[in-house]
């Protein structure tokens, strides 16, 4: 997983987590709110029974207006504050209320509709009877006013005050253990939630990056063979797998250094060694040559002289090397088909070191062109085709074949069914001085190699012991850059 996907993904848990603590300080203000619009419910009440008492006090004085002859619509205004009192208990029963609640209520409103019949009643008597009577039952309803009706609505008040400290009290006490309980599971998910996503960074992007910083500084040390843990997937793979390959190009880089300043010292070598050995060795070739051309010898004497000759000319051959590999020249690649070279050497080549050797062409008639410098292929050509016949025993097989690869790549393939090499060998075939041969130089492959890397091409080995070897040549055909693009 690529480390932005990682971090969008802790991003989100984490808001997530802050999303359940809004959410949670929302209900607790939805839960204060909804204890408020309570509150204003039970005021709601208190104010209703204030009213009512205070309409029927107005009742009570309206009756006894009208009995002591002070006002004569008093009794349209007693109708009007009795309508007034049932609007009022009509609102009361209408608010929620408990048994408790339910039962004083109903204590007021029966003595509030008995004062509103009393009232009737006296008002009634007074309308009958002539003159003024201002104590024809005003002083009982007075006294029910101030007594049993004052007395439930007393009761009905203490109900509601005692009602609504209980419920405050029940409320405060559910809502802070909802609260705590809540407050604690947040806590609980969001400290779970961040020790996962804490380990799952960790994990994910923390442990790589410290790989890589300690493979790194196992590089800066001189150790490159330091090599980092790849996560199976994400941008920490890809910077691992580039870390990877940063590394192998280092070490392959030390290794040309180290190769060139050791072809270096070798080549300054060998080639004080080859001028300090050709020269007597030709002094040595005359001389045998002119033995030759004596009469005198005998027949011995002659064989010697020309083994004299034949040792000589092998080992010019092997200071030729040594000065190839040690002074290379520069190539001079030109277009050409690599069918031609194989053609023009390999005739001269079918029998060798006294072996019935068959050498067997297929050559691709249609191979595209390539480039390479004729001088060094030649050479190349023949340093792998002696290898081939010093390889196969004495009725051996040498194949040779040339073709296309993919369009792109032009190449030469050389295989013989001689002894192979052993797998522990193959790797150091091209190694300057590595052979396995009691005649062999060990610098036949050597040589290959470097002239094929400067012509622009690979250079692969394969073999297996005891059935033969096979060297491919690779080169881009002329419709390519010499970097095969």
């Amino acid at each position: 997983m690529k480390i932005a996907t990682r971090i969008r993904l802790a991003s989100s848990i984490l808001f997530l987590l802050v999303a359940a603590l809004s959410i949670e300080a929302a209900w607790l203000a939805l839960r204060g709110q909804k204890r408020v619009e309570q509150v204003g419910e039970e005021l709601t009440q208190l104010s209703l029974l204030v009213d009512l008492e205070l309409f029927a006090q107005r009742e009570v004085a309206e009756v006894s207006d009208f009995v002591g002859g002070r006002d004569p619509k008093a009794e349209t205004q007693f109708a009007s504050f009795a309508d007034r009192v049932r609007g009022l208990l009509a609102r009361c029963r209408s608010l929620p209320r408990g048994e408790s609640e339910k039962e004083g209520l109903a204590a007021v409103e029966q003595n509030a509709l008995q004062l509103e019949r009393m009232g009737w009643e006296i008002l009634e008597r007074s309308t009958r009877s002539s003159g003024p009577t201002p104590f024809s039952g005003v002083d009982s309803l007075e006294a029910f006013l101030d007594g049993p009706f004052r007395q439930s609505v007393r009761a009905l008040e203490r109900v509601f005050h005692e009602g609504a400290i209980e419920r405050a009290r029940n409320q405060a006490r559910r809502l802070k253990e909802t609260a705590t309980l809540l407050v604690a599971l947040c806590f609980l998910a969001g400290l779970g939630l961040a020790s996962l996503v804490s380990l799952w960074l960790s994990q994910g992007i923390g442990r790589p990056l410290r790989n890589l910083v300690e493979a790194a500084r196992k590089i800066g040390r001189g150790d490159l063979d330091a090599d980092p843990e790849v996560p199976p997937s994400g941008d920490l793979r890809e910077l691992a797998l580039a870390f990877r390959q940063m590394a192998s190009e280092l070490r392959a880089s030390q290794e040309k250094i180290v190769q060139a300043e050791r072809m270096a010292s070798i080549g300054t070598t060998a080639a004080a060694v080859a001028h300090g050995i050709r020269n007597p060795l030709a002094s040595i070739r005359a001389l045998a040559q002119v033995g030759l051309l004596q009469p005198t010898p005998s027949p011995s004497a002659k064989e010697t002289l020309r083994e004299i000759i034949v040792e000589t000319d092998r080992l010019d051959r092997r200071i030729g090397q040594l000065l190839s590999f040690a002074k290379p020249l520069s190539p001079r690649p030109i277009l050409g088909n690599l069918n031609g070279l194989v053609e023009a050497i390999v005739p001269s080549l079918a029998k060798g070191e006294g072996k019935e050797v068959a050498i067997d062409l297929f050559l691709d008639t249609d191979l595209a062109p390539t480039r390479f410098d004729p001088a060094q292929m030649e050479q190349v050509l023949l340093e792998l085709l002696a290898n081939a016949l010093a390889a196969v025993g004495p009725r051996g097989r040498i194949q040779l074949r040339t073709g296309l690869r993919s369009d792109r790549w032009v190449f030469l393939e050389i295989e013989d069914d001689g002894e192979g090499i052993l797998e522990e060998n193959l790797q150091r075939v091209t190694e300057p001085f590595f052979t396995t041969r009691p005649e062999g130089s060990g610098l036949g492959l050597a040589i290959v190699q470097r002239y094929v890397s400067q012509n622009g091409g690979e250079l692969r080995v394969s073999s297996s012991f005891g059935k033969g070897t096979r060297v491919t040549l690779l080169f881009p055909s002329a419709s390519l850059g010499s970097d095969g693009t």
